[in-house]
């Protein structure tokens, strides 16, 4: 019934370093299989070691890299927030301690070991002509993330170092995501923080690896797909995410996500989204890290 709404993948890269800073609408909890690396998260660095649990929370920039010229092996759950929603209760809200709680712990042999029984238990496919494989599913996914809210509860965090270079432009990443929605230009934002245009480009660019439009078309593609998943037609998907012409938008998250809106919104609505990500190739889209 979730399985739109999530995602499951062992990853192993030969050698790791993401060069600039993303974010996802979903939730990330990532489980660090091999030694060394490091982790960039709202202002700070985490070093990253064999069972490090990463739990990055909805929209936060973040960055990973693993030790230079060695493997980089990890679990990666990325879960949607409404999927957080529906399986909360009003005494266990997932979502409120997914993104409030500290983003890096240190776990010993026997925790990791058990949260990685669990995580391939979710990997592994299903045989769905087996009653009750859905439901299994899902209650090895609620598994999964009440293992993870005590986890993080009870396991003393990492201790980051801040980044300065981040922190020049935090003032300017939260007034854009306070206002993505409605017109923005390089004028407005140097005219707001009384500073050079040029200037603004370049201290930006170095502190998120991003181009300020870059960073504001991102928030506005999460923002349409949020819009669409809710039922939204694409015209008002378009217009409430901040794109002010109809033939922009079909042509910016096309490109960004590899599919049209009403493309997207039709996988989703089917329950194909999560098969549809997994064989779709996405065009590059000017420098922008992929959607959720």
């Amino acid at each position: 019934m979730y399985a739109q709404q999530y995602q499951i993948n062992l990853k192993q890269d030969d050698s790791w370093h993401m060069h600039q800073l993303h974010f996802h609408e979903g939730v990330e909890l990532m489980l660090v299989l091999s030694e060394g690396g490091e982790l960039f998260y709202d202002k700070e660095m985490y070093p990253l070691h064999a069972n490090s649990l990463l739990v990055l929370g909805s929209n936060k920039l973040h960055r990973t890299a693993g030790a230079p010229g060695m493997v980089f092996d990890r679990y990666v759950l990325r879960i949607l927030p409404s999927l957080l929603n529906n399986l909360s209760s009003p005494c266990t809200n997932f979502a409120s301690m997914l993104q409030s709680c500290t983003p890096c712990v240190q776990l010993d042999s026997a925790q990791a070991r058990e949260l990685i029984a669990m995580l391939e238990k979710l990997r592994v496919p299903a045989d769905q002509e087996v009653l009750g494989w859905d439901i299994q599913r899902e209650i090895t996914l609620l598994q999964i993330l009440l293992q993870i809210c005590g986890l993080v509860q009870n396991v003393p965090a990492q201790p980051g170092t801040s980044a300065p270079d981040y922190d020049r432009v935090l003032p300017i990443l939260e007034y854009i995501q306070q206002n993505y929605t409605q017109p923005i230009t390089l004028d407005d934002l140097a005219h707001h923080f009384l500073i050079g245009k040029h200037y603004l480009c370049h201290i930006f660019k170095k502190g998120t690896g991003f181009s300020v439009m870059e960073y504001v078309i991102q928030l506005r593609i999460l923002e349409a797909q949020r819009q669409l998943r809710q039922g939204c037609t694409v015209q008002e998907a378009g217009e409430r995410s901040g794109f002010q012409s109809y033939a922009h938008f079909i042509r910016t998250f096309s490109s960004c996500t590899g599919i049209s809106p009403k493309q997207y919104a039709k996988q989703f609505k089917s329950g194909e989204r999560s098969v549809m990500q997994g064989k779709q190739k996405r065009r590059p889209c000017a420098g922008l890290a992929n959607t959720y």
